[in-house]
């Protein structure tokens, strides 16, 4: 059994994985700041508690007074309209400023799931007796 294959772990990687997704939206909103008619697009938010539960979907109940783990399905990102607050002429209501917060925000979501993640490795590998480097 390796590190990636705890729950908890699994949920850092979907979530760097979903963020990543959305740079890539973000970045073809910004590329396509000046097509007609383009409408902006965003992911769709995260539920914690469908990545909870798919992460628990690995539990088993041995007592009937267990509560009982949900199915949970694998990581699916889609992408949904997102138009700007503003719209220009042509139809196109990319609004850059929009879109350039929401890469800061998401960079810096980035680098926090990615801290946590590496944090969690240095600890297991404290508590399990090896070396930190």
């Amino acid at each position: 059994m390796s590190l990636s294959d705890l729950p908890i772990f699994g949920m850092f990687q979907q979530k760097m994985s979903w963020l990543g997704n959305r740079q890539d939206v973000l970045a073809r909103n910004i590329a396509n700041a000046s097509t007609p008619g383009y409408v902006p697009q965003d992911l769709k938010a995260q539920d914690f508690r469908s990545v909870l539960s798919a992460a628990q979907g690995d539990l088993v109940t041995t007592n009937p007074l267990h509560i009982q783990p949900r199915a949970g399905g694998g990581a699916s990102y889609r992408a949904v309209a997102a138009p700007g607050s503003q719209s220009s002429p042509d139809g196109n209501s990319v609004v850059l400023e929009e879109q350039a917060m929401k890469v800061a925000e998401t960079q810096l979501a980035y680098a926090e799931a990615a801290g946590l993640y590496k944090k969690m490795i240095s600890m297991w590998r404290t508590a399990l007796g090896g070396s930190q480097g």
